[in-house]
This record gives C-alpha cells, sequence and structure tokens, in this order.
C-alpha cells in the first residue's frame, strides 16, 4: 500500500509537498466511516481513499503527473536513454529554479513492511541522489545511498546490490532499477509494485510539445474476459449496484483477427404502453450506451483485479463521463472491505462536490491544491485546518471559500475581482 508521496521542483510544485494516506486520528461522526475507509494493520492505519480538489491551474493534475513521472523513470530510465531529459520539467517561476533539485519520495507498505524509496534530479540529464531506507530490528535504516554515480551500500540490508557492474550504470538510470534488473529481490518487490501495481487514467503527459492524456486501464477486455472466465454474474451485480439494470451480456470476438477485440451488447428489457415486460433486445455498448456506462464498465475488469491483486488506481478528474450517483457508487467499491478485500486504494482528482460528505470522506481523504503569491501549488488536507467539525457539509463550506482552493473569478464586465475567503 502507498503510504505517502512527496514532490518538490516538479512542473507547478516548487517546495517539497506529501500527500499523506496515514490516517490522522480524528474520529468520524459515523463509526462505519472510519471502519470501512481505513485498514487497521498491527502499525499502521491506512486510508484507502485520497481525493484533491482545487481550482483549474492550481497543481492537481501536476501531482498526479509527478506519482507517473516517478512510475516511468523506474519502467524505463533503464531502456529509453535521454527519457529523463524528455519528461523532467523542473518549476520555472523562480529566478534560482535551476540551483534546485528536483524531489520525489514514495513510502510502501509491503508484506507489512515499511520501505522508502525517492531520488532528486539536479539537472535534466542526470540524478543526483537515490535513497531507499527500509525496515531493521526497531527503527528505519538505511538500504543504499546515491549521489551521483557513487553508490553507498548497506550490504547487511541490501546485499543485492553488491558486486554489480557499477561502470555500467549510467547517470540517467535509476539505481533501484539497475539493481532489479540483476533480480534483486527487495528491488524487484519495490519496483514491481510501484510500476506493475499503480494503474494510471486520464494522466496529462507531453509528447513532441502536444499536451494527451494517457490511460492504463485499456480497454473493455479485462471486463470482457472476466465474462469469458464465467463471471458475468459479478459483471451485471456490479453494473446493478450502479443503477445500471441489465438481464444479460453477450461478447463476441471480433472477425479482425489481427486485433484481440471484442463486440458487446448489453441485454434490456422491452415494454408495452401498460408497463409490461414484452421481451429483451441488444443494446450495442460502443454506439448505444452512454460514454459514462462504458467507462464503467472499463472500469470492472480492472477493479476486479485489484481488489483481488492489490494496487492502486489513480485517475486525473475521475468526474469525467461519470453521473454524480455513480462516481459515489465507484468509491464506495473501494471503502467496501467486501469487496476490496485486498485493501486496493484510490487516489483522484476531482471538481464534484458531492464527495465531499462526511458520510462518504473522512477529512484526512480530502486534499486541496492552491497557488502561493509566488505561483507555486500548496498541497494541505482538510485534517489540517483548524475548527471544522467533523460533521461539518464539507461541500457547501468549500464552495463558501472556507477552505481556500477555489478560483479567483473576475467579473466579465467589469472586471473587478471577487471576494474570496481563505482559511487561516
Amino acid at each position: 500500500m502507498i503510504l505517502n508521496f512527496s514532490i518538490g521542483n516538479f512542473r507547478s510544485f516548487n517546495e517539497i509537498q506529501t500527500i499523506d494516506f496515514r490516517a490522522t486520528g480524528l474520529v468520524s461522526e459515523s463509526r462505519e466511516v472510519d471502519e470501512n475507509n481505513i485498514v487497521e494493520l498491527p502499525d499502521n492505519r491506512v486510508l484507502k481513499v485520497a481525493g484533491v480538489y482545487g481550482a483549474n491551474g492550481s497543481g492537481k493534475s501536476n501531482l498526479i503527473r509527478g506519482l507517473s513521472f516517478l512510475k516511468r523513470m523506474l519502467s524505463n530510465s533503464l531502456d529509453s536513454e535521454g527519457l529523463l531529459d524528455a519528461l523532467f520539467s523542473p518549476f520555472k517561476l523562480s529566478s534560482d529554479f535551476q540551483n534546485n533539485n528536483g524531489y520525489f519520495q514514495i513510502s510502501l507498505l509491503l508484506d507489512n513492511k515499511k520501505y522508502r524509496y525517492g531520488f532528486t534530479i539536479k539537472n535534466e540529464d542526470s540524478f543526483s541522489e537515490e535513497w531507499l531506507f527500509g525496515p531493521a530490528e526497531k527503527n528505519e535504516t538505511f538500504y543504499f545511498k546515491r549521489k551521483g554515480r557513487e553508490i553507498e551500500l548497506n550490504k547487511e540490508r541490501f546485499s543485492e546490490g553488491d558486486n554489480l557492474p557499477f561502470d555500467k550504470l549510467r547517470s540517467d538510470v535509476l539505481f533501484l532499477t539497475f539493481a532489479s534488473s540483476y533480480n534483486g529481490e527487495i528491488s524487484k518487490k519495490i519496483k514491481g509494485f510501484i510500476t506493475e501495481k499503480i494503474m494510471f487514467e486520464n494522466v496529462p503527459i507531453s509528447v513532441r510539445g502536444a499536451a494527451i492524456l494517457r490511460t492504463e486501464l485499456g480497454n473493455d477486455n479485462f471486463t470482457n474476459r472476466l465474462i469469458e472466465s464465467g463471471n458475468k454474474s459479478i459483471i451485471l451485480e456490479w453494473l446493478r449496484d450502479a443503477g445500471l439494470i441489465y438481464e444479460d451480456i453477450i461478447v463476441e470476438k471480433s472477425e479482425d483477427k489481427r486485433r484481440d477485440t471484442y463486440i458487446v451488447s448489453l441485454l434490456k428489457q422491452i415494454f408495452n404502453n401498460k408497463g409490461e415486460v414484452t421481451g429483451i433486445t441488444p443494446m450495442l455498448l460502443a454506439t448505444e450506451e452512454s460514454s459514462g456506462t462504458r467507462k464503467f464498465y472499463k472500469y470492472i475488469g480492472r477493479l476486479y483485479q485489484l481488489f483481488s491483486e492489490g494496487g492502486a488506481l489513480v485517475v486525473d478528474e475521475i468526474d469525467s463521463n461519470f453521473h454524480p450517483a455513480l462516481l459515489l457508487k465507484l468509491i464506495s467499491f473501494f471503502n467496501n472491505p467486501n469487496l476490496n478485500k485486498t485493501n486496493a486504494q484510490l487516489l483522484f482528482t476531482s471538481h464534484d462536490t458531492n464527495l465531499l460528505d462526511p458520510n462518504v470522506l473522512r477529512r484526512d481523504q480530502i486534499y486541496f491544491t492552491e497557488k502561493s503569491q509566488r505561483e507555486a501549488t500548496v498541497l494541505y488536507s482538510l485534517a489540517d485546518l483548524k475548527g471544522i467539525r467533523n460533521n461539518a457539509d464539507f461541500a457547501k463550506q468549500y464552495l463558501a471559500g472556507f477552505y481556500g482552493a477555489l478560483p479567483v473569478l473576475s467579473d466579465y464586465v467589469t472586471e473587478e475581482p471577487l471576494t474570496q475567503i481563505t482559511a487561516e
């Protein structure tokens, strides 16, 4: 599980900011919210869901980009020379930005052991520092530390890093990736979780100067294969729980043998003028159902995988194409311990204030992004603000400006700024 993620000097982030999945000591008005939303482990209390709110341009998407950047460096820095130079984008609105290090750190709980891994970037073609800390007898200890291309090893804790061909380690390659390529047990475990168990949806990336949305959820095939494996009833049940009622699903392989594609039909009831059921008819998912239905159908296969194998789903603008009720149902899936048996996690950004409800999310599950006077993103939790009751109307107070993180709007005609109330 992800415990926290920190980022600094990357896009709109200047000083280091942290999003934390570790639950605070607050107690919700509803005991059920605490029981469902928190994973109680022997030495840790971890949140399953965290949502980020803020004005357009405040840096929400850049937080997601930063976590995606860490994943891509671990996945591809060894095989793609020049990838660091192509993808790293430091905070540019500081006269001293060239002397600041890009900073990325993630803390994980794997097999009930804590690991803290991170790196810094001095310039766009080399990693300046890299580190891995892990469990010891009492507290954490370093497993390796890197400065430039020099590696300091704790051979007692990280023996897999010894006797490697260090002369082959490029300055733009992460040492954790390098060590895992030689089948290091710990390095493979950490790299494997980040690169294989954290999936992204709607991640904005730049390709040749143009911004595109990247998804790792793929198409509907995970859901279709789930049906092929005899789990159609699960799909129908999840659709029904989301208010999408179908009698059956028909999945047929496309005649195009070059690609693994399917034609999906969802069967609905036909009614006469008296409201009596007279039959059923197929509705093509691709052309006759809404974009929200198609999106939820695609999610089911991946969510089933997450809830079976563990991991995390990271979604930018999760409310896109989703009705508020459908989105609430999706959040409830993650917080349902009977469904989410592996404690899979969800990190999302959104503008949908229906989720800002103490019966849905705790205060420490709600984060905000706001621009400072120097145009840098500041990230803070609702639990950081004083004087907020656990049973408050979070949505109403947010829209009233009590929490900050709102756009400063101007009148179209007079161009006089509206009043903004910010938190102390």
